[in-house]
């Protein structure tokens, strides 16, 4: 069976359609468990989302003490430089939720990278402890880069070939630049992982990564064993006469 594409007239109804989607998947998940596992992305329609759970009637609807953050990547920056995936969820979410701050599992990109990784790796596994081999997050919320990129699992770069680590530091040379990432594995033991797309540049990359699996495209990679995959997106990206052709990679 082909993975759901739920489409959205607008990015602002994807965003509606979403917060919906999550609240009922967290009052599913905390009839049987004690909590929600919720790994977080960067990226604007991410934001989108979550400037909407962070208004009524979501924000008193769901029991936000038992849901516990976790991030998917992360840029080397402190978390209060504007281009912190940290500081962006803060702002939009966290800060207006009745939540436990000892239930926020931030990545120090402060901190040099292949230490902040490791950290974070540690942090984990402490958590995920009795999951086994690899953890078991409720839900993994991704984006969809223009190259076929997915959490900072560029094309091309060291992490796709990490068959061990959980938690790992990217080196990205195209960008000149390292960013702090879960690796494909944990990406795929999640119970549901769900993509959020818009706009009509990415129709093309878009169409690519349903194609099938294709070591070019990481988010393509992303296969969830026993979970649920989801593609919402609005319909600009599934129109093919708004398709953008996909950057040539050097």
């Amino acid at each position: 069976m082909a993975d759901p594409v739920i489409v959205s007239e607008t990015p602002e109804a994807l965003a509606g359609r979403v917060a919906a989607d999550f609240a009922a998947l967290a009052a599913k998940t905390l009839e049987s468990s004690k909590r929600l596992s919720l790994a977080l992305a960067g990226g604007q329609t991410p934001k989108l989302f979550y400037s909407r759970l962070a208004k009524e009637p979501y924000r008193s609807s769901i029991d936000w003490s038992k849901v516990w953050f976790f991030w998917g990547d992360e840029r080397c920056v402190p978390k209060d430089h504007p281009d912190s995936n940290f500081r962006m969820a803060n702002e939009t979410l966290l800060q207006h939720l009745p939540i436990l701050p000892t239930h926020v599992f931030r990545m120090h990109g402060e901190d040099p990278p292949p230490s902040a990784a490791r950290d974070y790796d540690k942090n984990l596994r402490e958590v995920f402890l009795s999951d086994g081999a690899w953890p078991a997050f409720d839900l993994i919320l991704l984006g969809l880069g223009p190259d076929g990129h997915t959490a900072s699992l560029m094309p091309g770069t060291p992490a796709l070939m990490d068959g061990d680590r959980w938690v790992v530091g990217n080196v990205v040379r195209a960008l000149q630049t390292v960013r702090i990432t879960i690796t494909l594995p944990v990406i795929n033991h999640a119970r549901n992982v769900w993509f959020l797309v818009t706009g009509a540049k990415k129709n093309a990359i878009f169409s690519k990564v349903r194609q099938g699996p294709q070591s070019d495209y990481p988010a393509s990679l992303v296969r969830p064993e026993g979970g649920e995959l989801r593609w919402y997106v609005d319909q600009a990206v599934i129109q093919s006469d708004n398709a953008v052709p996909i950057p040539r990679r050097t």
